[in-house]
């Protein structure tokens, strides 16, 4: 068994980083960044202090040569992701399923996200592997591939907070131009319908002061 520590330095505050990571909007939206087929959500509970999910992913990169031997033509490569996201503290926790020999490879690990400033915050990755059976054997090359993907990963992080940013950024002002053109037609079509009840108005008062001299010189 063994442990690592990956970090990075993301661009955004602490408590708004960590609101989006682990959503199912920004697990879409990494996807084209991280390479990957898919990114399902599986199933996703509200509970009173955690919030529980578990989702699945397909990557388009090939599983370790060595893992092939164990594999069926017909068989999906993907891996399944079992998390835990506290609404205590900015922590989750992960369990990963591997798309072959799951009961021989255990990843598990804790995700923490630390404040650095009002603009910038600490991804904090402790992951731990477990090899069981005749994987020990290959346990250093299977580990060391996971951890490269791992890295990539976290490594493009910063990348991709901050398209991700830009994204928001789009969609509130795009959001604000659609409410300001609501509101103008609004108040064109309220202006509309009060010139138009104005002038229908007038004709009836016209006729009003026609038909009194008829009704004065009858009497």
């Amino acid at each position: 068994m063994s442990t690592h520590t990956l970090t990075v330095i993301v661009p955004m505050n602490a408590d708004k980083f960590y609101s989006i990571t682990e959503t199912k909007e920004f697990d879409q939206f990494q996807i084209p960044f991280l390479g990957l087929d898919s990114h399902e959500l599986v199933e996703e509970v509200d509970k009173e202090t955690h919030i529980h999910r578990i989702v699945k992913i397909k990557p388009k990169t090939s599983i370790p040569k060595i893992l092939l031997k164990f594999t069926t033509a017909n068989q999906e490569v993907s891996y399944q992701d079992t998390q835990t996201k506290s609404k205590v503290k900015r922590e989750i926790t992960f369990k990963t399923q591997a798309p072959v020999m799951a009961e021989h490879i255990h990843v598990e690990g804790v995700i923490n996200v630390e404040p650095l400033d009002d603009n910038t915050c600490l991804k904090v990755l402790k992951v731990t592997f477990r090899f069981t059976g005749p994987l020990q054997w290959f346990s250093s090359v299977i580990e060391n591939n996971i951890l490269s993907e791992l890295k990539k990963t976290i490594e493009l992080l910063p990348t991709i907070v901050t398209e991700y940013k830009k994204y928001l950024l789009t969609l509130e002002e795009s959001n604000t131009s659609e409410a300001s053109t609501t509101k103008e037609s609004t108040t064109q079509e309220q202006s509309n319908n009060t010139q138009f009840d104005q002038s229908s108005g007038s004709p009836s008062k016209q006729v009003d002061l026609n038909v009194n001299p008829v009704e004065l010189s009858a009497n």
